[in-house]
Parts: structure tokens; sequence; C-alpha cells
């Protein structure tokens, strides 16, 4: 038996903390019975990960941006590379070259990116992932398969790495690539656009 409707599902009725923790019950034992059959980390580390395309690559609820599975699996190294969590300080940069502080929830700037459908709607304080402001470059519509699609990349300078969100229907998709790696987010997009489609694909 399939799992992959519940957990997203529990999510989305129930609500839950920013983070890798706080499993609804129901998911917790679907899975056990099926010996983890269900999970959504790994999940997405085999659609979005096998391939070589993308470093990392998270997976949250539409309705607010909170992310529930991160990838790669092992020691949770994708939640350490794609979300910090909680309320943090950031800086921004004001036509004046000044530098304003402000506070930076990622959780919130994902939702903000996730509902975007042109660049004129993107979020005033950008998009930050794992503690980083990335500049985003592109929000287009893309087709997949009979389906629609928004998708926005950001890149950050400084490390080399960029990400790409896509949105279904109540799907929120990250995928990072790292230049250092040799990945490029060309790459990224056949993975990221092969996922929404199995997602799409089974109501999502």
């Amino acid at each position: 038996l399939k799992l992959f409707w519940l957990k997203p599902l529990c999510f989305w009725l129930l609500g839950r903390a920013s983070g890798p923790s706080g499993v609804c019950p129901a998911v917790a034992a679907a899975m056990a019975e099926g010996e983890g059959e269900g999970s959504w980390d790994q999940t997405l580390e085999e659609w979005m990960l096998q391939e070589g395309y993308c470093c990392a690559a998270a997976l949250a609820n539409k309705a607010d941006g909170a992310m529930y599975a991160a990838a790669p699996v092992a020691g949770e190294e994708g939640w350490g590379l794609i979300f910090k969590e909680g309320d943090y300080e950031g800086e921004i940069p004001q036509e004046d070259d000044t530098m304003k502080k402000i506070t930076v929830n990622e959780t919130t700037c994902l939702w903000e990116v996730g509902q975007m459908t042109d660049m004129a709607q993107r979020p005033a304080n950008g998009l930050w992932i794992a503690g980083k402001k990335y500049q985003l470059t592109t929000c287009r519509e893309e087709e997949v398969g009979e389906y629609k699609m928004y998708l926005t990349l950001g890149a950050h300078k400084e490390s080399k790495t960029a990400v790409l969100i896509a949105t279904t229907g109540t799907q929120i998709i990250v995928a990072m690539t790292d230049e250092e790696k040799g990945q490029k987010p060309g790459n990224a997009i056949k993975a990221i656009t092969a996922f929404a489609e199995y997602l799409f694909g089974i109501g999502y």
C-alpha cells in the first residue's frame, strides 16, 4: 500500500511547526507499519537527487510555506542545506547603498515566493534559504504535461548555489544546485518538472 498521499494531507489538516520534527501521529503510525514506504524525504531523494542534477531538495505546503520533507536524507543533511528554523536578523540593501536590518522567517519567505506568478510579485525582503539571501532572477509559467506550474529561480553568488521554486496545486518544491559540484539550474529544471508532474498526477 502506497502512503504518499497521507503525510501532506495530515500536515495540511493539522498544521505543524517549522522544521523536520513534529510528524503527526497518523503519519508516524502509517510509516512505521509500512517500514517507511511513505516517506516524502526518501521520495524527494529518489526524484530530485539520484541523477545528480541537485544537491538538495525540499517539499512545503503551498498554503503556508511550511516545509515537511528534505533531502539528502542521511543525517538530515537536506534540512541543513535548505532551511534555517525560526526568526533571525538579516540585512537587505537600500537605494542609498546602506543596509536595512530585517527579521527573517524562511517559512514566510517561501510562502510569499510560492504565491508568485511574475517578478512584479517578488517579496520585498527577498528569498532566504538556510540563512542566505537569494537574488530572484526569473518567475515564469511552465507547462507540465496537461498541467501548468510557476517556476521561480534565485541565485546566491558567494556560495555559487542556485534555488528553483516550483508550485503545484497544493505543494511547493524547492531544489538547490551547487556550481562547484558541476550542477546547473537548466538540468535541475528537468528534475523539478518531472517531480511536479508526478505530484500533479496524484492530486497535488
